[in-house]
């Protein structure tokens, strides 16, 4: 896949960085309401060397990235003890213009969610930014899949989000591990293929090879090494599938659930549109 747009890059004090100039915002007409959105940018809070910046630049021309709307926070703080969970994650990727604002946030991020110049943000942790390169880049790729998920098709988004949500909570044949969802399959498989182009494939797949200590990582590897990551992975068709699967059990827990978004998720709906596979999807 090839770029489609340069990002730029800011420091935690929004200076211009050396990689690209700053853009202007571009403005969208709404019927009355105007909405502002800014040029896809970096917020680098943690200060990348400059061979961090190149790799990001490389891992950025492998995907088709909107050319407003969307903006990638380095973090320089790690958030595991923090209130809200989702900051406890080593990297997230929110929609924040469907999927609303995460009201508990750092300030520097509930600003950024609430300025509306941004309709997805992808946030990695300090852990994630001072990992090894190859890592690193792997958690990049990682959550700019899901990016392109949710670009593609947010039902498909909001399905691995209630698949993540529900699967440990239900009797189920698949081990109840990440790479069982097929949007965090289809986001590894992505790391992996991305990975290769950039590092080499002998060095990626030794990566892959050596599964992380604990049982459920081996697992999710093993799963994730029984697939061929240059050939085609219908994530769309694998989530459908999985929802119908366990529909029943499914719409059980959502009775008992107090989670609205558990409780509320449109499973026969999701099905439906999941069948119509869109033709931008590579």
């Amino acid at each position: 896949m090839s770029s489609r747009c340069s990002w730029s890059v800011r420091t935690e004090a929004f200076v211009d960085c050396t990689l690209d100039r700053y853009l202007p915002f571009h403005v969208i007409q709404k019927g009355t309401m105007v909405v502002w959105k800014a040029v896809t940018t970096v917020v680098d809070r943690i200060g990348l060397c400059e061979h961090r910046q190149i790799l990001m630049h490389r891992i950025h021309s492998h995907f088709n990235i909107p050319y407003t709307g969307v903006v990638i926070v380095l973090e320089k703080e790690d958030y595991q003890t923090y209130h809200n969970h989702v900051w406890r994650q080593t990297a997230v990727h929110l929609n924040i213009q469907v999927g609303g604002l995460e009201e508990m946030s750092p300030e520097h991020l509930l600003t950024l969610m609430r300025s509306q110049d941004y309709s997805n943000l992808i946030w990695l942790s300090k852990q994630a930014c001072e990992a090894r390169d190859i890592c690193f880049a792997w958690i990049l790729t990682h959550e700019l899949r899901h990016l392109e998920q949710d670009l593609w098709s947010h039902t498909l988004s909001r399905a691995g989000r209630f698949l993540n949500c529900t699967l440990g909570r239900i009797n189920m044949e698949e081990p109840q591990v990440q790479n069982a969802i097929p949007t965090e399959l289809d986001a590894n498989l992505c790391a992996w293929r991305v990975g290769r182009r950039v590092f080499g494939a002998e060095i990626v797949d030794t990566h892959v090879q050596n599964a992380p200590v604990g049982d459920n990582s081996k697992q999710s590897f093993q799963i994730l090494r029984s697939h061929d990551p240059d050939k085609a992975y219908d994530v769309f068709g694998c989530t459908k599938s999985l929802l119908q699967k366990y529909q029943s059990q499914f719409k059980e827990l959502q009775k008992q659930s107090e989670d609205k978004f558990i409780a509320t998720f449109d499973i026969d709906k999701a099905c439906s549109e999941l069948s119509r596979r869109p033709n931008s999807v590579q």
